[in-house]
């Protein structure tokens, strides 16, 4: 997949062209907190993601997308496939929102988008997705889309000198939307 859309978003491969999309999110301290990651303090240390990123997709291991709004080109968030695994027919899924388009039905069209097509395109059986416990909305909407919750992986993530548990949560292709 190269571009898919819906009415108001579109994925696309990931590129150098969304470096000043992906700073915004990666440098943003409360985003940051809820990817497990130290915000970036450099454009280069996101070329490095980026460089990974493409990497990921050409050894078959990923794919990460960049969304957009559809009508202004506006810079959304991001959305990935990793850790895939073809003889267990299994991945992992994560994804950003933008701050300032969060709450707006965004996520909910990225990632109807994105599980139709990875779960066809990468003959999936199963996606995981690992969301921390204070993330209310994004463990909600992974629920709202027919993932269910596992368990909790306790201190699952450390971030800035402290642990974070997480909820593991589970969709199969049967229960896709």
């Amino acid at each position: 997949m190269s571009l898919i859309s819906s009415n108001r978003i579109i994925l696309k491969n990931i590129s150098g062209k969304d470096l000043d999309g992906l700073f915004r999110l990666y440098s943003d301290q409360e985003v940051m907190k809820f990817f497990g990651r130290t915000p970036a303090k450099s454009k280069q240390e996101v070329l490095e993601v980026i460089k990974q990123n493409i990497h990921m997709k050409e050894e078959g291991t990923g794919v990460r997308y960049a969304a957009y709004l559809k009508d202004k080109e506006d810079f959304v968030g991001i959305i990935t496939l990793k850790r895939y695994n073809a003889r267990n027919r299994r991945a992992e899924i994560d994804y950003i929102v933008s701050p300032e388009y969060q709450r707006k039905g965004l996520a909910s069209e990225m990632l109807e988008l994105f599980l139709e097509e990875v779960f066809r395109e990468w003959n999936l059986e199963r996606v995981s997705a690992y969301v921390f416990l204070e993330n209310i909305p994004s463990w909600k909407l992974l629920e709202k889309f027919n993932f269910i919750r596992e368990g909790i992986l306790r201190h699952w993530t450390y971030v800035n000198g402290n642990f974070y548990d997480s909820y593991s949560y589970s969709l199969l292709s049967t229960e896709v939307k």
